[in-house]
């Protein structure tokens, strides 16, 4: 795929990005860039929303090209995002006062890590190191939070469960995590694409507001869901739950995943006014703001009816996408049902590694064996070495996953291709 080619550097630079070392051995090997069907991250490249580029492309604020003096973000676009949030997560007028909203300014990874670097500065921890709680399989918290001190205690999502988190696990894994300990949620999961039911975030949510844990919550792909099936709406819990005890938390709404701009780096950061005012400090301890044309250009396009209309289209699209994925998977290259997980939610179908290409639990093999046939999918789960391991049917399994925002056609001629390499079940 071109656009490949155009985000990779030479290669005679330190690169720790896996999907880099992968796509360059491709090449080494003979393989053409241009032809590799990358289905690794949630990245399109070339699929911004058309009006949002237009909206870039429009004269901007004289003011956009310099620095913002507001930590939280261009005024303008704090604004539209305050109200954004609150429509679209339904927050009740009486709640108004105890949230408030900034503009993730340069990506909600890095806003995790200093909401991170916060709770430690603001004396949660002394002593021992703190403890957060991750989904596991799940997305790459553990990158941003061991760096910082953080030790990690994984909470299982099993298929058993239908990839739903155990409240009651989660509860018994803060009262080991102790004091100072963060508990990260992602109710729209990434990798296995399921909505955690209402009821068991709100356990949850109510757990750590008993056992005093911090809450970051991750909801990139709150507006990524079939239509139909309306996401959990977990700010609004987090919200109603902490009416009983106040405790710092943080959600993260990145807006590249809704709008295919992942390089801009904008998203809402939500959390109490004092969370918030504190994560102002720890940011402005690194920048004085970024990126502000691209904030002005979001705030212009966030106003319009079509903003809306194409998450929409997009929601549409990645539901026949999954329809037809799941369906190729089962009768044309023979897994079983089990071995396939659709999703409701995300922009990710998840589908097991057939045994025989495992190799001690892990995916890489049959990455590399894809690789080969001139399709990369992504790796099952982020989460590393800090796994679930001894767990028979669960850390045992391996796991890919398929990124279904290219065109239906990219899809089954990827799953073409894994099919003629002999790489069905």
């Amino acid at each position: 795929m071109e656009p490949t080619q155009s985000v990779l550097d030479s290669g005679t630079l330190p690169n720790d990005h896996e999907d880099a070392r992968l796509v360059r051995r491709y090449q080494a090997h003979g393989g053409d860039v241009r032809d590799l069907l990358y289905l690794s991250l949630g990245e399109t490249w070339t699929g911004v929303a058309p009006g949002l580029a237009a909206a870039l492309a429009r004269p901007l604020p004289a003011h956009a090209h310099g620095y913002t003096l507001s930590p939280y973000g261009l005024p303008a676009l704090r604004e539209v995002l305050r109200a954004y949030v609150t429509r679209t997560h339904h927050l009740a007028a009486a709640d108004d006062d105890r949230y408030d909203v900034a503009v993730s300014q340069s990506g909600t990874r890095a806003a995790m890590s200093d909401f991170g670097r916060l709770l430690l500065g603001d004396g949660r921890a002394p002593g021992a190191a703190p403890a957060a709680l991750v989904p596991a399989p799940g997305w790459d918290y553990g990158g941003v939070l061991a760096p910082l001190g953080y030790r990690l205690l994984p909470y299982g999502l099993r298929p058993a469960r239908g990839w739903q988190p155990d409240a009651a696990e989660i509860s018994s894994l803060l009262d080991r995590a102790g004091h100072g300990s963060l508990l990260v949620l992602n109710p729209q999961h990434n990798p296995t694409g399921t909505n955690w039911a209402a009821a068991t975030v709100r356990s949850i949510a109510g757990a750590a507001v008993t056992h005093r844990a911090a809450v970051l919550l991750d909801d990139a792909y709150y507006a990524v869901h079939a239509p139909g099936e309306p996401p959990t709406n977990a700010l609004r819990i987090l919200l109603e739950e902490t009416r009983r005890g106040a405790i710092p938390w943080l959600a993260t709404r990145t807006l590249g995943k809704q709008f295919h701009c992942n390089g801009w780096g904008i998203g809402a950061l939500t959390a109490p006014p004092a969370t918030l005012a504190g994560l102002a400090r720890v940011m402005q301890e690194r920048s004085y703001g970024c990126a502000l044309p691209l904030q002005a250009a979001m705030a212009a396009w966030l106003r319009t009816d079509e903003s809306e209309a194409f998450v929409n289209r997009l929601r549409c699209a990645y539901a026949v996408a999954r329809r037809q994925v799941a369906q190729r998977l089962r009768h044309g290259l023979g897994f079983p049902a089990g071995a396939v997980h659709p999703g409701t939610c995300t922009a990710y179908l998840r589908f097991r590694v057939p045994p025989r290409f495992a190799r001690d639990g892990s995916e890489a093999h049959y990455r590399s064996l894809c690789l080969t046939a001139g399709v990369l999918p992504g790796a099952g789960s982020m989460t590393g070495s800090f796994g679930l391991p001894g767990r028979p049917g669960d850390s045992a399994e391996a796991y890919v996953r398929l990124f279904l925002g290219q065109p239906v056609a990219v899809l089954e001629e990827a799953l073409d291709r894994l099919a003629r390499a002999g790489l069905g079940w």
